[in-house]
């Protein structure tokens, strides 16, 4: 399974991104080779389960860097072409940069190695580029739900009331807001950081307001009519 980006600017220049969904990697990496900021100890995550001793970088940070310094000197707002090819199908949107890079970097943070992101690979391979704020609440706790499936499968346990989602959310604003800390450190323009302040705002709201967010769609659900 992969992942295409292909960001087009109207000047004709254009930036091509193939992530692969599987991206195996050794756990100590050379560090001359990547920069200071990609380091494991560099703003590490307060929740990150990663030892120093056993991982030299940080998972996430070594996925997005060559994405976010592509990203370097496109201001955000910029309007701009994209498409997006999976091997099933392929998507095309006229928007703002930070819109496909907040897409690209989702699915990159989610699909990467690291163990706090670990439960979003499920959304990740099955990933939907340009998801609307309903679009993302719909599969995030549909995801959850089959996640429970399994669990009960195997413990007699189902969290209907998602309490575990609930705590996750949580984990995620953290990771969310030590990760920006680290792009801070790496990139000047503004594209880089408002994307990873968009997902931590996403991550905050949902976190604060499941049961709103879940009442709004249940009409979609509701057959007593």
């Amino acid at each position: 399974m992969f992942i295409e980006y292909t960001f087009t600017m109207d000047d004709g220049k254009g930036l091509h991104y193939r992530v692969e969904f599987d991206r195996p990697r050794d756990k100590i990496l050379d560090k001359a080779q990547y920069p200071d900021w990609t380091e494991l100890d560099f703003h590490q995550c307060p929740n990150c389960p990663l030892k120093t001793e056993e991982y030299s970088h940080c998972p996430v940070a070594i996925d997005a860097h060559e994405i976010l310094l592509g990203f370097a000197e496109i201001l955000s707002c910029k309007e701009v072409d994209i498409s997006v090819k999976t091997p099933e199908r392929e998507y095309f949107k006229r928007t703002d940069a930070q819109t496909g890079l907040r897409a690209l970097i989702g699915f990159v943070m989610a699909s990467s190695a690291c163990p706090v992101l670990s439960p979003m690979r499920g959304m990740a391979y099955y990933h939907l580029p340009f998801a609307s704020l309903d679009e993302t609440v719909f599969r995030i706790t549909s995801s959850y739900l089959l996640q429970q499936y399994f669990v009960y499968k195997k413990s007699g346990e189902f969290d209907f009331e998602f309490e575990g989602l609930r705590e996750y959310f949580k984990e995620m604003q953290t990771l969310n807001y030590h990760f920006l800390e680290r792009i801070r450190a790496a990139c000047e323009a503004d594209s880089n950081l408002n994307v990873l302040a968009t997902l931590f705002t996403i991550s905050s709201m949902l976190s604060l307001s499941l049961d709103r967010h879940l009442k709004e769609i249940q009409h979609l659900f509701d057959n007593s009519e």
